[in-house]
């Protein structure tokens, strides 16, 4: 939950991005309904940017029905997506689930830990099918003869949540990328898995437009 947001100013100019409201509540509580939904209840919030906001808000969590903790990262010297999860290994006790803090889904948590059980993986991705952020249009020679608006690609797209074995803590830098620098060297041991949510409701909320569309959904 490090991220400054800088797509969502002014918004998060005093706030942490996963403390935006989406609807009539913040990002993280979503995330934490989510969780509680499949069983999840344990929670470690790896907080930076306003980080006190956060745990202003959530507190320990016994509001919600969970048990929270929390590791702070320095906000001026920010560690990546895998140096916060590296500096938060003693608050790991075997498989865990590392999600993004600015996505708003009704992925179906247990069905991923089941799969990823069973499969034997060290991570499991969640991943759903790429929606293009563009019309897509068809030709035939010069003859336009289909346009899709914002259609499905035939491409998987990491979807932001993960089941992860400690063992990946091992992959990962003090400074540094779980996508970038962790994942390929776990996928070269063999032990990455891939989970297909597609169908499920997901979205990032990175930009305004992201929160209209998300603010709209909720709604309907």
């Amino acid at each position: 939950c490090g991220g400054r947001g800088e797509r969502l100013k002014p918004l998060t100019d005093n706030m942490p991005k996963p403390m935006v409201k989406a609807g009539d509540k913040p990002i993280l509580e979503h995330q934490l309904e989510l969780l509680k939904k499949h069983g999840i209840k344990k929670v470690v919030l790896l907080v930076g940017w306003y980080g006190d906001v956060i745990e202003n808000y959530f507190r320990n969590g016994e509001r919600f029905g969970m048990q929270i903790e929390y590791s702070y990262e320095d906000p001026t010297n920010r560690l990546g997506t895998a140096g916060p999860v590296k500096a938060a290994q003693d608050k790991v006790d075997g498989t865990f689930i590392l999600m993004n803090g600015d996505i708003i889904s009704n992925t179906n948590i247990t069905n991923i830990i089941n799969f990823h059980k069973v499969e034997k993986c060290w991570g499991t991705i969640n991943m759903i099918n790429m929606p293009s952020p563009y019309g897509i249009i068809y030709l035939n020679n010069n003859t336009i003869i289909e346009f899709k608006e914002k259609p499905e690609l035939p491409y998987k797209m990491n979807a932001g949540l993960y089941i992860l074995e400690p063992e990946v803590i091992d992959f990962m830098p003090d400074v540094g990328s779980i996508e970038t620098d962790v994942f390929p060297k776990v996928a070269a041991a063999g032990k990455l898995c891939g989970y297909d949510s597609t169908g499920i409701y997901w979205s990032d909320v990175g930009t305004h437009k992201d929160l209209e569309k998300v603010n709209r959904d909720i709604l309907s």
